[in-house]
């Protein structure tokens, strides 16, 4: 199989993780189908353009100016994994995390195979689709609620973005024959075949993160493709966080394994608790905490990021007013839109400023 074919599926499945297999649930369940469609759009351009727009001296120097950000990509998101499937083993079952445990160990040992056990877990998430969808799923309705647009833009830049800190695309791009094939068939179409999946299996999944009764027969596929998907991407970032960082193995493990243990200790308990004051599930909100990584540090870190003066001011700003559009949403969405307008001044002035200079 040619190489380039093979980073293409290794591409597809490095880049779903507990986003793609969940927030298109929620973008669904709380804002309506346009957010849904944004959401993909971004995701499939947003991370294809990353093999036309790099190239070696830019990638060099891309590399050398943001080590620091780069390791907490990778670090954010492999503490990002663990809460996901610790809350899905808390729903179900903590032996689902000692299965995801094992399967990071083997994909982790894999390395130099690792393209060829993408296009495993590929394939294999296909057996698993074409399982659940023999079930009859009812699709959910993606009815628009009020204030939907103001999640566009947020949706837009994170995942437009957040590509070029993701250390999983810059192996990618490095060791492609043919870069811009890679990216173009591996999110244009493999990513893009994961996702149509996920809208299929949404309406079952909010069943089960709310608690409600759903029949094993029918939700088994979908939790083993979430288990698979999030074991794989946990495994490829544990190995480029390991590249960067100087710390002994030791230490990243005693590290992982107390963090682990306290989510354990705190979703064993609190996984159907619910937040009064934002009356929001604790799960869902630590879950939408992670995502403002994604959807606001990470966009101005990349805009505002040559100025630190500009970038902590905008953190500072944005932050609060975008923490309450996110989480509250509802009659505060519109506070998304104050946030990023923020953004875009900021922006302005280091433009204005850089070309002073």
């Amino acid at each position: 199989m040619p190489k380039s074919l093979l980073y293409a599926f290794y591409l597809a499945s490095s880049w779903l993780w507990c986003i793609g297999a969940f927030l298109p649930m929620l973008l669904l369940r709380d804002y309506g189908w346009i957010s849904l469609a944004v959401f993909a759009l971004s995701n499939v351009l947003g991370a294809a353009a990353f093999g036309w727009v790099m190239n070696q001296q830019r990638q060099q120097v891309f590399l050398a100016s943001h080590s620091l950000m780069l390791k907490l990509f990778s670090r954010v998101t492999l503490a990002f994994q663990l809460f996901f499937v610790v809350w899905i083993s808390a729903l179900l079952g903590w032996w689902l995390l000692l299965v995801m445990l094992a399967l990071v160990v083997m994909f982790y040992r894999a390395d130099r195979l690792i393209t060829w056990v993408a296009t495993g877990v590929f394939l294999l998430s296909m057996l698993l689709a074409g399982q659940y969808l023999t079930s009859g799923p009812e699709l959910p309705s993606g009815v628009l609620q009020p204030g939907w647009w103001h999640t566009l833009l947020p949706l837009a830049l994170g995942f437009i973005l957040s590509p070029y800190l993701d250390l999983t695309f810059h192996r990618a791009w490095q060791q492609s024959p043919n870069p811009r094939l890679s990216f173009g068939l591996g999110f244009g179409v493999f990513f893009l075949v994961l996702l149509v999946f996920v809208l299929f299996y949404s309406r079952d999944l909010a069943r089960l993160v709310a608690g409600e009764p759903v029949s094993v027969g029918v939700v088994w596929p979908l939790v083993a493709f979430i288990i698979l998907q999030t074991a794989f991407t946990t495994a490829l970032h544990l190995k480029e966080s390991q590249c960067l960082q100087a710390a002994s193995w030791r230490v990243s493990l005693g590290l992982g394994g107390f963090y682990l243990l306290l989510l354990i200790g705190l979703l064993n308990f609190g996984v159907l608790v619910v937040v009064p004051w934002l009356d929001l599930p604790l799960t869902e909100l630590i879950y939408k905490t992670f995502l403002l990584f994604y959807g606001l540090v990470v966009p101005l870190y990349l805009l505002l990021g040559k100025n630190r003066l500009y970038f902590w001011i905008s953190l500072l700003f944005t932050v609060p007013i975008y923490s309450l559009g996110f989480l509250l949403g509802g009659d505060f969405l519109w506070l998304l839109t104050i946030s990023l307008a923020g953004v875009v001044l900021m922006n302005y002035k280091q433009m204005h400023w850089l070309k002073r200079g």
